[in-house]
């Protein structure tokens, strides 16, 4: 059975300082408090140097922590990652790697549906809140509860989540979050990491 992550951190390229930086992160919550996945996403770079970048994450990310590429689900399967996900835009019509966890992301009712017939494992919302790692607004937490209501799939809120805001997002019936630079910009990745997932244990579900 799928182990589905209550918290989801998403290393994402354009929000560090580069590769190294991002390879840098990775490396220290490779040593950071068990519980929480990590999906690797770097939509703007050639799928030959996603795949070098994706082998060095693989390197560094422990067995222990679930690692999910967005990218190709073939690239995903052949380096060894634990999961692939797929942007609302290309979520498949079917599954292909059955070895692989698949999440998607999803922004409306509709999109759910395809996801589910994609078979994916979870799904992520958002933005619920303004997101710190591109300009847009949120579409708040009602929202959220309307998307948690139309599906028996988990979902994960993503978009402006802090550790205060993770309790609001449960309570609308999120099985969990996905933060970006609230892991990323943080002062220690660890240490946020580890405020997220406290905040998580004392929301409950």
């Amino acid at each position: 059975m799928a182990v589905i992550p209550r918290l989801l951190v998403v290393a994402d390229l354009e929000s560090v300082g580069g590769e190294g930086q991002l390879l840098d992160i990775l490396g220290h919550l490779a040593d950071g408090p068990p519980g929480f996945a990590i999906q690797l996403r770097a939509p703007r770079i050639a799928e030959p140097q996603l795949e070098e970048l994706a082998k060095a994450a693989r390197g560094i990310v422990p067995p222990s922590i679930p690692l999910f590429l967005n990218g190709p689900e073939a690239l995903a399967g052949r380096l060894g990652f634990d999961g692939v996900h797929w942007p609302e835009r290309v979520i498949p019509g079917e599954r292909r790697d059955a070895r692989l966890v698949a999440s998607a992301a999803v922004h409306s009712e509709q999109a759910v549906r395809r996801a589910e017939r994609a078979g994916v494992e979870f799904v992520v919302f958002g933005s619920v809140f303004p997101p710190g790692s591109k300009p847009g607004e949120g579409v708040g937490v009602e929202r959220l509860r309307d998307i948690a209501a139309c599906t028996q799939l988990p979902v994960l809120a993503i978009g402006g989540i802090t550790p205060e805001r993770v309790a609001p997002c449960l309570a609308a019936g999120a099985y969990g979050v996905a933060v970006v630079t609230g892991v990323l910009a943080a002062p220690s990745p660890v240490e946020a990491a580890r405020r997220y997932l406290e905040a998580l244990a004392m929301a409950g579900t």
